[in-house]
């Protein structure tokens, strides 16, 4: 009805015509909203508005006003200003992606739902909405009560939210709610009291830039506004001086962590709705940062791997400025790049305890003034060589820092240039495995899929916490277009519009040819580097089942507004595969970032916490014995079994027996690797000899496997 009743003022005011196409109509109507603000200046269909109420009057009664043709209803009179900013937002938004030539502007808007679990960064839920009644009386609504027929709910909502949106100022770009349901009932029997309403949900658009401040700067104590400052925050405000010599009010949110900093929203929240609005903390549930125990790290796990993630790249920024200072070397070095996980800030952990090595790599040239010499390869070696010895002179290749960081520094020597990928922007570490796909869905597939949702994040804004970013990454991986699209991943938006419209063109000509996962970069346009050999059509169908299953579980408990147990989306299923091979837990070295890990871990190749000294013992570097296990089974039998592992702790490898292996094939020497010879009427041929192999499992992993469980009524023979 509303819809209507715009298009005909929209008729009325000649901004559409009788002429125009739907797409036409559509694109007005978004247009109108985008650039009018109903909040501020209300329209009319009246045709003469002047013997009526003015729309001064109605502004000064609604928060929305549009006038009917009769000059005395306001058509929107319960819409609240949030519902018509979230409209506002939703309409400029279309018509952003829509004039995008590069966005598939239908399918975004028009065929992709957005949850708000999706939609916004944060959210809460108001329930127990019976204290709304006890806000109406702090605040003093009781004559806007009378004027919604004692409907506490539709009277408080407006204020409760403009008091947040006070509150949290620049830490938002945008405060929305959901709609109160309209009560339906039978005819004989009483209405539903406005207490059984179901809970209130809240969603906020951070402003990353301010959102995570722990300080709250307030007004100069002698200016007149801080009055209004202290009376709006209470007790929690306080006169500070700073070191720039102002003396002002100020509020100040006490965090250790940049994932405690994400709860600063939260505090604000529940500080002022307690504080003006008689609203308990029991009266919310947030719905933000559950996740994070599963990649909490840290002593007891009080951090997301921010902090450690930029300690990292500080130690490589060290490192890197150390080589560009070091001077007589036979090969002068052109660029240091870094090509480790941690140093795009997508590692999923950093473990204390645990020595990884970051592969930095370096590009040497050699040039004698305006020529360019080529070397053979023995030359080039020798070069190299020299290259070696004079920096191992600045001991330099290895550093080794107190926090148990590695940098390696591998050389490549190439007369001219060297052309490097383009590096994956820097994310929020929201990329976790799915099940036990992650060797068959490699990590620079995964961190572009992560990149995609920044760089292309229509129909949404790109994420700013990483719990709402990894459940867009579920989605786009199960809902994705795999078999008729490529997944372009325009990279510091250097591919045109026109480059884009080829590519897509060129894949569907070459269809049977490409990967499965075709993931096209600016420098990578014709071939998918990171995922042409894997993963298969089954690996991939796998993936996408298993991400909509764990989406569908993940939205389902953070909307129930109920302490879960969020870890079961990340455990993975055991029950399809033929043998599980148990690992000594003391043995795998990311034990502690298991989704459940033990209550006692313990230090893997370091000195108990000591500094490491000049010239002492190296400690042990990437220590990762089931990793090697891992390939000597694929390398061994990889033709007759597939193998799975949680790199992230897991202490079970999932075996599941190729079907196709147990099929008998005729007898040759050559195919004699762990068979066995069968005769059936003179007839020799050969299938796989199970009881060997499981023997060989454990021979191979000696020290490492602590058991066998054997599913034999999952073999197919």
């Amino acid at each position: 009805f509303h819809a209507s009743m715009l298009m005909a003022y929209l008729l009325s005011t000649h901004k559409v015509g009788k002429t125009m196409n739907p797409y036409q109509l559509l694109r007005n109507a978004l247009n109108f909203f985008a650039s009018t603000d109903l909040t501020e200046n209300g329209i009319t269909l009246a045709k003469n508005p002047d013997s009526k109420p003015s729309l001064p009057e109605f502004h000064a009664a609604f928060s929305v006003v549009f006038v009917d043709p009769s000059g005395h209803l306001n058509l929107l009179a319960d819409m609240t200003a949030f519902t018509y900013k979230r409209i506002q937002h939703e309409a400029s938004l279309s018509l952003t992606f829509w004039d995008d030539p590069t966005v598939d502007g239908f399918q975004a808007l028009l065929m992709t739902p957005k949850s708000m679990l999706r939609t916004y960064d944060n959210v809460f839920k108001l329930v127990n909405l019976v204290k709304l009644q006890t806000s109406c009386k702090k605040l003093l609504l009781l004559n806007e009560l009378m004027d919604h027929s004692g409907n506490y709910v539709l009277t408080a909502l407006p204020f409760v939210l403009s008091l947040l949106q006070r509150g949290l100022g620049e830490r938002i770009h945008l405060l929305v709610h959901s709609l109160p349901q309209d009560p339906e009932w039978p005819v004989d029997s009483a209405p539903p009291k406005h207490k059984d309403q179901p809970p209130l949900n809240i969603g906020l658009l951070l402003n990353l830039e301010h959102a995570l401040s722990v300080l709250e700067r307030g007004p100069p104590a002698d200016n007149p506004k801080a009055a209004e400052f202290r009376q709006l925050w209470g007790s929690r405000s306080q006169l500070r001086r700073f070191q720039d010599g102002a003396i002002t009010e100020a509020v100040l949110w006490s965090s250790n962590s940049i994932s405690q900093r994400r709860f600063i929203v939260l505090k604000i929240i529940t500080h002022l709705l307690e504080l003006h609005a008689d609203i308990p903390n029991s009266c919310i549930m947030f719905v933000g940062g559950q996740l994070d125990v599963v990649i909490g790290c840290g002593i007891q796990n009080h951090t997301t791997g921010e902090e450690e993630s930029l300690e990292v790249v500080q130690s490589y920024d060290d490192l890197s400025k150390k080589l560009w200072q070091l001077k007589d070397l036979p090969l002068s070095i052109t660029s240091v790049q870094g090509a480790h996980q941690a140093l795009r800030y997508t590692q999923v952990s950093h473990l204390l305890g645990y020595i990884q090595l970051c592969d930095i790599f370096l590009t040497l040239t050699l040039t004698f003034g305006l020529f360019r010499m080529t070397f053979t390869s023995p030359n080039t070696k020798l070069l190299s060589s020299r290259f070696h010895i004079k920096i191992k002179r600045q001991k330099l290749l290895f550093k080794v820092s107190d926090d148990g960081l590695v940098c390696s520094a591998p050389t490549y020597s190439r007369p001219g240039s060297r052309t490097f990928p383009d590096p994956t922007p820097s994310l929020s570490p929201t990329s976790l495995p799915v099940d036990l796909l992650l060797e068959d869905i490699r990590e620079e597939a995964a961190d572009l899929l992560v990149a995609s949702l920044f760089l292309h994040a229509a129909p949404f804004t790109p994420p700013s916490s990483p719990q709402v970013g990894f459940l867009r990454f579920l989605h786009v991986l199960s809902t994705f277009d795999w078999k008729n699209n490529p997944l372009i991943v325009n990279l510091n938006g250097k591919l045109t519009a026109v480059e884009q419209t080829d590519i897509k063109n060129d894949f569907v000509a070459s269809r049977e040819s490409l990967p499965t996962m075709f993931i096209v970069t600016p420098s990578e346009k014709k071939v998918s580097v990171w995922t042409k050999e894997a993963p298969s059509v089954q690996m991939l169908q796998r993936a996408v089942m298993l991400a909509a299953e764990s989406l569908r579980v993940l939205e389902t408990q953070l909307d129930s507004g109920e302490k879960q147990d969020m870890r079961v989306a990340f455990r993975p299923p055991l029950e399809a595969y033929d043998v599980l091979i148990h690992l000594d837990s003391k043995q795998v070295p990311l034990l502690a970032k298991a989704v459940d890990p033990p209550v006692n871990t313990f230090r893997r190749g370091t000195h108990g916490g000591q500094p490491f000294t000049s010239g002492g013992a190296l400690p042990v570097i990437d220590y990762d014995p089931v990793r090697l296990y891992m390939s000597e089974l694929r390398e061994a039998f990889g033709d007759l079994a597939l193998f799975f592992y949680d790199l992230y702790g897991g202490t079970v490898i999932a075996v599941l027996w190729k079907p196709a292996a147990f099929e008998p094939k005729p007898f040759k020497t050559s195919l004699m690797n762990a068979r066995r010879v069968e005769v059936n009427d003179d007839v020799a041929t050969t299938v796989p000899n199970v009881e060997a192999i499981l023997q060989d499992f454990r021979i191979i992993g000696e020290g490492l496997v602590k058991r066998l469980e054997l599913r034999t009524e999952k073999w197919v023979v």
